[in-house]
């Protein structure tokens, strides 16, 4: 048999008796194994039964040598696990062939079973983080519920959603991404298996963590005895998140906000525990990010009204009802409008109108924001041509978004606009705020010399309420600063707001920049502006935003 075999180059150990055979096996981990029936010892089929309870062994072709007419033996042999077996006398040249269809047969299993194993690493398991994901979830949480229904208990789902992800891929590129997701998860799982996480939930329980994809990640715990439980576990993992995170040379720190639901409270089923966890999620971030909420009823209202707002912004956006209003810009040496802002407004079909505060948060969110300023500017600039054409050529100020600023295709859509409306350059003002511009400096210099090479006025909105490096603003090619209505509102009472205003007009002389000041309310307000040069004003003193209709040359004077 042994020369049978290795002519047929299988290689081939033997042994001389089952003790042996089983060390050989434990050593050698061979491909198949042949055992008589009969051996010395330890006889074949005790060494076959032997084997199948090894670990390595429950899969390994087994092949039993017996006598030809020992039907016993043969059905012995299939009972304690058994692949083939083959009759004495042996047909040796038949042998060879036998044993690699066997080993062809034992490799096309392997492999099958690797496949396998492959498909469900891909269907249960996050490709990126390794974690089990949504669909392995939903299967553990169906048959831990249906557990907690049964024998009377709580469960709670945290859904984990990072603040801010989105502007390192923006920023650093979707490899560091990548990195910091792998990095967070691991951070998630090392505090998870910390054995002080278990002394604070009930006998029986134990966090399941897994990867929605993306920045989202779950916390499911299986059994509570109250709601401080899942409380205890969110606080941990903000706590966790207090460390930056080491992506090669960078360190990076990022947020989690953490919505709550609780079984059966806020849903009796998986789907609806995880809806009510996010939607709880969504509300720790409107609370200001980097904190946990538990999930109230009120909540699902509040979704809902948010959902047909979207809805709803989406046909206005389609319909037209989406229209600029205009707040005149006086100037400060002679009283007269010389330009104006064009700030939006929503009018729904039953005549309400609803304020950006609103809209504008919802539109950022789901990109509409980038249909909604090319709308504005549009708008604007065609409004500022029928002036222009009666005579009254008036500059109007637009707002741009952080999302349409880095659209690659803004300076064109800039320059499309003003030649489809025949409008010059010097009658457009586009305001980008402090932190828009500060974002990316260098990148931004780039993009607001293409903007001034066209011919507009660009100005800095918001001025003083961010950050901004002096040595970065004196390279920005900007026109105009506009004192922030913060400074405004109360500069008869409060001296801070004083000197950062006489600091900002300093600052605009010196760089020989014009000065816009906003929420000019009350005719006090002006006194300390009034020495200025380029000063314009802008507030309720002179006129609310108006629609188009209601700017006329000679409405605003001081």
């Amino acid at each position: 048999m042994r020369e049978t075999l290795s002519s047929a180059q299988v290689e081939v150990i033997e042994a001389e008796n089952g003790k042996i055979a089983l060390t050989l096996f434990e050593q050698h981990q061979p491909a198949l194994v042949v055992l008589d029936v009969s051996m010395p010892g330890i006889s074949g089929f005790e060494v076959c039964q032997q084997i199948r309870q090894h670990k390595d062994g429950q899969h390994i072709p087994i092949i039993m040598v017996t006598g030809s007419d020992d039907i016993e033996s043969i059905h012995k042999a299939y009972a304690v696990g058994a692949t083939d077996f083959i009759a004495k006398p042996i047909k040796w040249p038949i042998l060879g062939e036998r044993v690699k269809y066997i080993l062809r047969a034992s490799q096309a299993f392997e492999d099958l079973v690797t496949q396998q194993q492959e498909l469900h690493q891909l269907a249960f398991y996050d490709a990126l983080t390794s974690l089990p994901n949504r669909q392995f979830l939903m299967q553990d949480m169906k048959k831990f519920l249906a557990l907690a229904r049964r024998n009377n208990y709580h469960a709670a789902m945290l859904f984990i959603d990072l603040d801010r992800f989105k502007r390192i891929n923006d920023t650093m590129g979707h490899s560091y991404g990548d990195k910091l997701l792998r990095k967070v998860a691991l951070r998630l799982q090392t505090n998870l298996r910390d054995s002080d996480v278990f002394g604070t939930l009930s006998e029986g329980s134990k966090p399941e963590l897994a990867s929605f994809g993306g920045d989202e990640f779950t916390i499911f715990l299986s059994r509570l005895n109250d709601s401080n439980e899942a409380m205890h576990i969110a606080e941990r993992v903000i706590r966790s998140f207090s460390q930056p995170f080491q992506l090669e040379q960078y360190e990076v720190v990022i947020t989690p906000s953490i919505g709550i639901s609780i079984f059966p409270n806020d849903g009796n089923d998986a789907d609806t525990l995880l809806k009510n966890a996010d939607t709880a999620m969504y509300f720790a971030k409107q609370s200001g990010r980097c904190c946990y909420k538990f999930y109230c009823d009120s909540m699902n209202a509040k979704a809902a009204l948010r959902l047909q707002l979207e809805q709803d912004l989406r046909s206005a956006l389609s319909s037209g009802a989406i229209l600029p209003f205009y707040q005149p810009q006086i100037c400060a040496q002679n009283g007269r409008m010389v330009s104006v802002e064009a700030l939006v407004r929503w009018i729904q079909p039953q005549g309400r109108m609803i304020g950006p505060d609103e809209f504008i948060p919802i539109a950022e969110e789901t990109g509409l924001i980038i249909e909604l300023g090319k709308q504005v500017l549009q708008q604007s600039c065609h409004q500022a041509s029928v002036w222009m054409k009666n005579g009254n050529p008036i500059r109007v100020a637009v707002n741009v978004s952080a999302h349409q600023f880095k659209q690659s295709d803004f300076t064109d859509l800039v320059k499309q606009t003003l030649e489809e409306y025949q409008l010059p350059a010097s009658l457009l003002e586009l305001e980008l705020t402090e932190s828009v511009i500060m974002s990316d400096a260098e990148e931004n210099i780039s993009r607001l010399k293409e903007l001034k090479a066209i011919g507009v006025t660009l100005a800095v909105d918001d001025f003083g309420t961010g950050y901004s490096s002096l040595s970065y603003l004196k390279r920005f090619p900007i026109d105009i600063l506009k004192i922030d209505r913060s400074f405004m509102c109360d500069i008869n009472s409060a001296p801070d707001d004083i000197a950062i205003v006489d600091a900002i007009l300093a600052l605009a002389s010196s760089l020989n920049l014009g000065v816009i000041a906003e929420g000019i309310e009350y005719s006090e307000q002006i006194t300390i502006l009034k020495s200025t040069n380029n000063l314009l004003l802008q507030g309720y003193l002179f006129s609310r935003p108006v629609a188009a209709e209601y700017i006329t040359l000679d409405r605003a004077r001081l």
